[in-house]
């Protein structure tokens, strides 16, 4: 028997014997890697921001803030401790921001808090939300922080619902957050 092989004629006797030195067959090429975003799974920003409990991983296929939450807490929402609640002094000369690709709390380099602010994270900070830009921090604390105003009804809860951003569902009553002078008293009698 004989097979033509780049136009020169071959002796088929010995081409699949063990012994033969006919050259192995050349690897498959490897498969090229797919473009589309491949989901991976991940801890639930919603066991981390409310600090406790046991969420779904989150298999994220996108990089949508609200992906980043389990099916749980993007019906239900999340309950934070009102200790770990800031509100943004907007007189205040310098307004924190969230970092992008850091996960879910915003710190200096290596981890480290910032400077001015522990741990944290900037909610309600959209110009579609309602009420003022809210800070969570990471760990409850009782010091002043530069530029955030502490939320008057600690101790107790916050109720958060995931959209764009975390949203408060009721915040209790705030005192004046702007830079008008109080009305002044009614005139006496």
């Amino acid at each position: 028997r004989e097979l033509l092989l780049n136009g020169e004629a071959r002796s088929t006797d010995n081409m699949y014997s063990p012994l033969s030195a006919a050259p192995s067959p050349a690897p498959a090429p490897a498969p090229a890697p797919s473009r589309k975003r491949k989901p991976s799974a991940e801890t639930c920003w919603g066991q981390e921001i409310a600090g406790g409990g046991m969420h779904a991983k989150v298999e994220t296929l996108s990089t949508a803030f609200r992906q980043k939450f389990c099916p749980a807490c993007q019906r239900g929402g999340l309950l934070i401790p009102a200790s770990r609640v800031r509100v943004v002094d907007p007189l205040g000369s310098a307004a924190p921001f969230n970092q992008h690709g850091g996960g879910v709390w915003n710190t200096a380099e290596g981890g480290a808090p910032s400077p001015l602010w522990p741990a944290h994270r900037v909610v309600n900070q959209l110009c579609s939300s309602v009420g003022p830009k809210l800070v969570l921090l990471r760990d409850p604390t009782t010091a002043t922080i530069p530029g955030l105003l502490a939320v008057p009804c600690a101790p107790g809860m916050i109720a958060f619902r995931v959209g764009r951003t975390l949203q408060p569902t009721a915040l209790p009553p705030l005192p004046p957050l702007t830079s008008d002078p109080p009305p002044p008293p009614p005139p006496s009698p």
